[in-house]
């Protein structure tokens, strides 16, 4: 039986819950020996960062030992963006951003354009996708993640931008459910937007059907709404820990930069 990781914001609950003064002596020990290597991460946390904070900001009186407890626990789960993120740069020149793909990753600009504010795009529309794929040493897809930008209307919200694109990704897609709230996440200074969506059968033209998970990241740039979907591979059925794929898109965030 494969024994599953336990989700990191739950260890850290459960463990504030018991009211803890102090951790015991072997995981102050570990984490002080690994100190040197984690003073210089990048502080990037997946989704769920702001229910982390919410936990966090009422134990003030508890704050180095909780401090000592959040290295511990990132440190376990592999969290380890030491310096800048290495890999090959790929520029959209007309998306302008910058993403610093993983070894293994490949990518192809497929034609067209965005145009119909808040309407639905997949992989294979026109509309104008950025079309990332990480394959394994086998050449079979880990992952696949599509990238596309549409101008936000003069007067109108991010917010409101957004529950266009909720409305019409569920007029399209309406197996897929939203997996709790919303959640926020900063991708190059801007404030984005991570939606977590599961349909229990989906098959959408792959040769197999089964559940299927997608991370959905919406940002907004200079008066632009930026949206990015992250699909495990090879497709339906993939059985990725939501855990994995969380880590997995947060890595890749942390590699974008806008260029303008």
């Amino acid at each position: 039986m494969t024994r599953q990781r336990p989700d990191p914001d739950r260890v850290l609950e459960d463990w504030l819950a018991e009211g803890p003064s102090r951790l015991p002596d072997r995981i102050v020990q570990a984490t002080v020996d690994q100190l040197d290597d984690i003073r210089q991460r990048r502080s990037w946390w997946p989704p769920g960062s702001e229910r982390m904070t919410r936990i966090i900001a009422p134990i003030a009186g508890a704050a180095a030992v909780l401090i000592v407890a959040v290295l511990a626990v990132t440190s376990y789960f592999g969290r380890s963006n030491v310096g800048a993120p290495t890999g090959t740069p790929f520029t959209s020149d007309r998306y302008a951003y910058t993403v610093v793909l993983p070894d293994g990753w490949t990518r192809d600009e497929r034609p067209g354009t965005w145009a119909d504010v808040g309407a639905f795009f997949d992989a294979n529309s026109g509309a104008g996708v950025d079309y990332f794929e990480d394959l394994d040493p086998g050449g079979e897809v880990a992952m696949f993640a599509y990238v596309s930008r549409q101008p936000i209307p003069a007067g109108m919200s991010f917010d409101a931008w957004a529950a266009l694109i909720d409305s019409a990704t569920a007029a399209a897609e309406p197996c897929f459910e939203r997996q709790g709230a919303f959640e926020s996440a900063t991708v190059d200074g801007e404030t984005g937007r991570v939606g977590t969506f599961t349909c229990p059968d989906f098959q959408g033209g792959f040769d197999v059907s089964g559940p299927w998970t997608t991370v959905q990241v919406l940002i907004p740039h200079g008066g632009r709404g930026y949206a990015i979907y992250f699909w495990p591979g090879p497709g339906p059925g993939s059985q990725v820990p939501l855990a994995t794929l969380r880590v997995q898109v947060a890595d890749w965030l942390a590699r974008w930069s806008f260029t303008n």
